[in-house]
C-alpha cells in the first residue's frame, strides 16, 4: 500500500508537539520581533506573541525558512513516503505554498497542494482530516478531491477590533484598507475562495454587536447545520469570544463549533481582541 504523508505549517494554530503527536509533518511561519526571528510554535509560543502584542511591540511574520521546508521533505522522502499531501496557510496571505511547491518539485516529489483560502481552524481541520484518511489507506488524489470539495463550502469572516495591524501588514485589499481611515465604522471582513484567500470587506456595521448579529446570521443563511464544522476564535479576548460563541451555538443548535485561539501568526496581523468564525463542510469520511 502507498504511503501518503500530510504536511502542515503553524498556519494551523498547532504546534510542533501537537502536530508530531497526530503524526503530522510540520513547518513552523515566522514571528519577526526586531532583530530575532522565531519559529511559530517552536521557537515562541502563542502566550509569548500575546504579550508582545500587548506591549505594543511590532511584529512581523514571514514564511519557514528555505532550509527547513528543503530538510523536512527530504525527511518525509526518506521515510519512505510516496506522496505528500499538503495543507499551508492559504496563498493570499503566504508565499508558503509556492516555496513547498518548488521545493517538492526540485526534489522530484509528487506533491498535492491544497489551498484552503483561509487559516487557523480550517486548515487545522483538512490536516487532521487529510491525517485520518491517509491511515485509511485512501490515496493522495482521493484525499486531496476530497478536502477540495470542502473547501467549496467554506468561509471565514473577521471581527478586528483594530484594522492597524492588517493595514500595516499589508494583508488586507486596499477597498478594505481604506476602511481602516473611516470613523465609526465596525468592518466585517471575510476571508474565502471567492476573494482568492486574501482579506476583503464582507460588510461594515456600527457596533461589535451588529457586526456579531450579521457574521451569525450570515452563517445561518448559507444553510450551516450538522453537515458543517465550525470554529469561534479569538485573540486573548476570552470573555468576548466566549459570549459569541454562546450565541453561534444558540443559533446553529446542530452544528459542532470548536472554541479557541487565533493563532500566533495570524494574530500578529489581526492583532489583540480579534473574533473570527469559520465554517467548513465536513470531509467525507472523517
Amino acid at each position: 500500500m502507498k504511503k501518503t504523508a500530510i504536511l502542515t505549517d503553524s498556519g494551523s494554530g498547532l504546534t510542533q508537539k501537537e502536530a508530531q503527536d497526530a503524526g503530522i509533518f510540520f513547518l513552523p511561519l515566522q514571528v519577526l520581533h526586531e532583530e530575532n526571528q522565531y519559529l511559530d510554535g517552536v521557537s515562541i509560543q502563542l502566550h509569548e506573541v500575546y504579550d508582545l502584542l500587548k506591549q505594543q511591540s511590532k511584529l512581523t511574520t514571514s514564511m519557514p525558512p528555505i532550509g527547513l521546508v528543503e530538510e523536512t521533505l527530504k525527511q518525509i522522502k526518506e521515510a519512505g513516503y510516496d506522496s505528500v499531501v499538503c495543507i499551508p496557510i492559504t496563498s493570499g496571505l503566504s508565499s508558503s505554498m509556492a516555496l513547498i511547491q518548488t521545493s517538492a518539485e526540485e526534489l522530484q516529489m509528487e506533491i498535492h497542494m491544497i489551498d484552503c483560502f483561509s487559516t487557523c481552524y480550517i486548515q487545522r481541520y483538512l490536516a487532521t482530516c487529510a491525517k485520518k484518511l491517509a491511515d485509511q489507506g485512501i490515496s493522495a488524489v482521493e484525499i486531496a478531491k476530497r478536502l477540495r470539495d470542502s473547501i467549496n463550502s467554506s468561509n471565514t469572516l473577521i471581527i478586528p477590533d483594530d484594522l492597524q495591524h492588517l493595514k500595516r501588514g499589508g494583508r488586507l485589499t486596499p477597498v478594505a484598507a481604506t476602511l481602516g481611515g473611516l470613523l465609526k465604522i465596525k468592518p466585517l471582513l471575510q476571508l474565502n475562495q471567492s476573494c482568492n484567500g486574501k482579506i476583503d470587506v464582507y460588510d461594515k456595521v456600527r457596533t461589535m454587536s451588529k457586526a456579531q448579529d450579521k457574521a451569525i446570521n450570515t452563517f445561518v443563511n448559507e444553510g450551516v447545520d450538522g453537515d458543517y464544522i465550525c470554529s469561534c476564535l479569538h485573540t486573548d479576548a476570552m470573555e468576548a469570544g466566549t459570549a459569541f460563541k454562546e450565541r453561534m451555538q444558540e443559533a446553529l443548535p446542530n452544528t459542532e463549533i470548536y472554541f479557541g485561539y487565533i493563532g500566533a501568526v495570524i494574530s500578529v496581523h489581526t492583532g489583540i481582541g480579534c473574533l473570527g468564525i469559520q465554517y467548513i463542510k465536513k470531509v467525507v469520511g472523517c
